[in-house]
């Protein structure tokens, strides 16, 4: 019985034999090589491979991707969105444009756009993805039939400014076919490095949401800002990307200029954050006292501790008559601030007859869902509360960029157009980051639709042509008004009227969209 289960087992498991003796001789050499050529190759391919178990999930030796911290930064050219799932869609709609680029100009030599933006800082919320679908708008409309060259956009996620933005733009700026770059970040010092990365490839650039003092070719020297509270290290001050830098957001000057004019009294209060590493408020502080003749004290809160939030509405709501406040911090603290004052005002312990908020664009941010659970839940408490609904609270802001076009308008008709047929989320046409993004890109397409079709086109060419739109005459028809630049790349056209941030009633949110009204200087505060 046993030998007939060794036979079978035999049949199975057939007893190993030794190599020959010559094979036995060469197997150390042989497993030398093939040790050596892993090493090797790992070294080679360290990047691609360290990807594969990273950020990006495979072999993107094109687009390369990264972990920074807790975020994957680098550059997408297709679907792969940075574990961002809240920009998946319009990723997907851009690799699709960027496959079909060439179809209905196939003659035409190629445009690569880059984009570089900040999709994960707590200082953007959902703005980003309003930012990204304005850019897959205006891709869509450049390929449409009758296009010059080919357009294909490069995405690049900066993170946050904590972790090395300057990487993303150096990897941006190695890509020999990227012509110009749209986007670049926020008003942080780590924006300048990454737009002078892009100067030293002599790749213009233009900003579409940049828009505190100094950010700019000559340090906005026409503007005369005051850095004494701003950070003495940092360089921005001194100007950024000269000869190749463009913004297309109004800058924080212009926006207080329209704040003074219109029909309100001067502040009570001056709300700011701590600290002096903040460009966007340390910049617009001085302006702001200097342009409003007024000794308001200033209403301090530390950004990182909540609870300094309320007491920063507690001083506001100790005021015992109508109150203005000018709210110069960025608008993520704003709804916190706003329900503070609210509660205060149910549970009977706010004096102030009425509150008026007046901010610089960044209040705009109320209008657009928050991907943060807690922010969100803020937001929706602010736009829906008793006092805010009632006028008690009122919240006015200047803009980034006009969203408020006459209804003839051919270039925001033409925006409009270009937004519904690339099937993009049509609640986010009306932000002003959707319309700066689709602007951005669209000053870039207007440059390079001025060089010969059939040649190829280089970076300077793109610059010299950019830096031409300087007169009314010569301006892009843009969805946000007609584009063009002073001597130090600043948007020199009329900034558009302040707005009023309209209430919502509780259940009556139509696809998250909140209402603006403007409010033309000299006019009262219009109604909702």
């Amino acid at each position: 019985m046993i030998r007939r289960l060794r036979h079978l087992a035999g049949w199975f498991f057939p007893p190993l034999r030794r190599p020959p003796r010559r094979l036995r001789q060469w197997l150390p050499f042989g497993a030398a090589i093939v040790i050596i050529a892993l090493v090797a190759s790992g070294v080679v391919y360290a990047r691609e491979i360290r990807q594969l178990f990273t950020c990006g999930g495979g072999w993107q030796t094109s687009t390369p991707t990264w972990r920074a911290a807790d975020q994957c930064v680098g550059l997408s050219a297709g679907a792969y969105d940075f574990g961002v799932r809240e920009i998946a869609p319009v990723m997907r709609i851009i690799e699709q444009q960027n496959d079909s680029a060439a179809a209905n100009c196939p003659e035409g030599s190629p445009v690569t756009i880059g984009v570089l933006l900040s999709l994960t800082d707590t200082s953007v919320g959902g703005r980003a993805l309003d930012e990204l679908e304005g850019m897959a708008a205006a891709q869509h409309r450049a390929d449409e039939p009758g296009c010059v060259h080919p357009v294909k956009l490069l995405i690049g996620e900066l993170g946050d400014e904590q972790h090395d933005p300057e990487a993303v733009a150096q990897a941006m700026a190695r890509r020999p076919d990227v012509v110009a770059v749209a986007g670049v970040g926020l008003s942080y010092q780590s924006t300048t490095d990454v737009v002078e990365t892009l100067a030293a490839a002599k790749i213009p650039s233009i900003g579409d949401v940049v828009a505190a003092e100094g950010f700019d070719q000559d340090g906005s020297r026409h503007d005369q800002p005051v850095f004494d509270n701003c950070d003495a290290t940092e360089t921005y001050r001194y100007g950024i990307g000269k000869d190749y830098f463009y913004r297309i957001a109004f800058r924080v000057a212009v926006q207080i200029d329209t704040l003074t004019k219109i029909s309100t009294h001067t502040p009570d209060f001056v709300v700011v954050p701590t600290g002096t590493t903040d460009p966007y408020t340390c910049t617009a502080r001085p302006l702001l006292h200097r342009a409003l003749p007024t000794d308001a004290p200033d209403v301090k809160f530390d950004a990182d501790e909540p609870a300094t939030i309320v007491q920063a509405a507690e001083r506001v709501c100790a005021a015992t008559r109508d109150v203005t406040a000018a709210y110069l911090a960025r608008g993520r603290d704003l709804s916190r601030f706003l329900v503070s004052i609210d509660q205060m005002y149910g549970s009977g312990r706010c004096d102030a007859a009425s509150i008026t908020v007046v901010a610089t664009s960044d209040a705009v941010r109320l209008t657009t869902p928050e991907p943060d659970p807690i922010l969100e839940d803020l937001r929706d408490r602010a736009l829906e509360s008793a006092s805010f609904t009632s006028g008690k609270i009122r919240l006015l802001s200047s803009m980034i960029a006009d969203t408020h076009r006459p209804t003839d308008d051919q270039a925001y008709l033409d925006y409009q157009n270009a937004f519904t047929a690339a099937r993009l989320d049509h609640s986010r046409l009306g932000q002003g980051w959707a319309v700066n993004g689709y602007d951005a890109v669209t000053t870039i397409l207007s440059a390079t639709n001025t060089l010969p079709q059939h040649d190829p086109i280089t970076r300077a060419e793109v610059d010299t042509a950019i830096s031409g739109y300087n007169a009314p005459e010569r301006a892009i028809p843009g969805a946000g008004g007609p584009i063009y630049f002073d001597n130090a790349g600043n948007r020199a056209d009329p900034a558009p009227d302040v707005v009023r941030v309209c209430p919502v009633r509780r259940g009556d949110r139509s696809a998250h969209t909140v209402r603006t009204v403007t409010m033309p200087a000299g006019q009262p505060i219009p109604d909702c």
